[in-house]
């Protein structure tokens, strides 16, 4: 145990070092604070001339689909009556145009609404009391929890009691992203500073869930936080050597409606490689300490360098799955503006220099060197843990000599 609050102080030092190096203090000028007071005003004002609500409703009728122009441009329009179903306007009826057309030439479109979509709803009301009902978006809250329970259902299904624990450390996963890292820095934390510490929650919490408090479990934790932080400090090489600024065309389009909160896009930029590297790592650590631990309940007089050896070779396996893995998350979730961007005659070289496309790259692979890296830490932990040639048995196979073996 000595060996193991060792590298545990060891690593809590290096973490703490990392962030103490790149923390920032998120600076507000005297002229900001008088542009956001001054929004603000602007802001109250506004909403004493009308009121403005977002809530839900039902479409219960709805017409063909027709164009509308609109000087140059052309917009396909579907008139639909929508009924309110939540809210102060509860019960309300209003007739309204639903424009399909995402963009200027009709090329993208919306789906077409039908009798019993559920839809978000803008209401409008002026001082003389008018009230016009915009149709924003359909309401598809109710399909993504749908779809989580048939997850949870299917993870029980065929994973059974081991599926229940899974469950758990989902949900656990999910909570502390939520109220620690992206809560925290909404109030302003730092987003490395909170990534890192969520990270060694997250991985800390569900392999203690999964499998308990043993060499196992420790070894698969450290693997996994050393992956993650070797993942982190890639990113942030190359970004800087890049000059990324973590800035994609969706946060440049809604911090202009930003007015009184300002976020470290660059410093965000880190926080989600961490998570989306996290995934991959916790992965690739618990294969590795569980087949050597595996190995070393089948050959108890392992020696210290065959079992490292051991670990390298699962890893070199796992390496080549994994980082497919992520390379393919990291295109798919691009995939759609690399042939947007192909179809403006631009070519290969043009479309790398695009800050978007190279912060999903720069990503994926920043990630995939995480996952690398957790294999030869995972396996040097684990060596480390088992040096001395000890029979390590979950149970005694000795029960009829009245010996018991001894359990690490």
């Amino acid at each position: 145990m000595k060996k193991i609050r060792v590298i545990l102080l060891v690593l809590v030092f290096f973490i703490m070092s990392i962030c103490s190096v790149y923390a920032t203090e998120g600076e507000v000028s005297q002229g900001a604070d008088a542009q956001n007071t001054e929004n603000a005003q602007n802001e109250e004002l506004v909403m004493q001339q009308e009121k403005i609500v977002d809530t839900i409703g039902k479409v219960i009728k709805v017409e063909e689909v027709r164009e509308v122009v609109t000087g140059t441009v052309t917009d396909k329009v579907q008139q639909v009556t929508i009924e309110i179903v939540e809210g102060d306007y509860i019960g309300e009826e209003y007739t309204t145009d639903y424009i399909l057309s995402y963009d200027i030439d009709g090329k993208i479109l919306a789906y077409e609404l039908d009798v019993g979509d559920k839809v978000t709803v803008q209401i409008t009301e002026d001082p003389q009391g008018n009230v016009i009902a915009t149709v924003q978006d359909v309401a598809r809250s109710n399909y993504i929890i749908g779809m989580f329970i048939v997850f949870l259902l299917s993870i029980v299904l065929i994973a059974g009691k081991q599926g229940v624990k899974a469950i758990i450390g989902l949900i656990l996963t999910i909570v502390l992203i939520y109220f620690i890292m992206v809560k925290g820095i909404f109030k302003g934390d730092n987003a490395i500073i909170s990534s890192i510490v969520t990270s060694m929650l997250v991985i800390i919490g569900t392999f203690i869930v999964i499998g308990g408090l043993n060499k196992k479990i420790i070894t698969a934790a450290i693997g996994t936080l050393g992956g993650v932080v070797s993942a982190g400090l890639m990113a942030l090489i190359f970004n800087h050597i890049a000059k990324m600024s973590g800035a994609c065309e969706d946060a440049i389009q809604l911090s202009i409606n930003m007015s009184t909160i300002n976020f470290n896009f660059r410093d965000l930029l880190f926080a989600g490689i961490i998570v989306s590297a996290l995934g991959a790592c916790m992965d690739v650590g618990m294969s590795i300490a569980s087949s050597l631990d595996e190995i070393k309940i089948k050959n108890p007089e392992i020696t210290w360098l065959e079992l490292l050896k051991s670990g390298m070779n699962i890893g070199r396996d796992v390496i080549g799955t994994m980082t497919n893995t992520l390379i393919l998350a990291y295109v798919g979730g691009s995939l759609t503006l690399i042939l947007l961007f192909m179809a403006c005659d631009m070519n290969i070289i043009e479309i790398l220099n695009k800050e978007t496309i190279a912060e999903q790259i720069i990503s994926a692979i920043a990630g995939s060197m995480g996952v690398v890296y957790t294999v030869p830490i995972t396996s040097f932990i684990y060596a480390s843990l088992n040096k001395d040639r000890t029979v390590y048995k979950k149970s005694s196979d000795n029960k009829l000599d009245g010996k018991r073996s001894l359990k690490i």
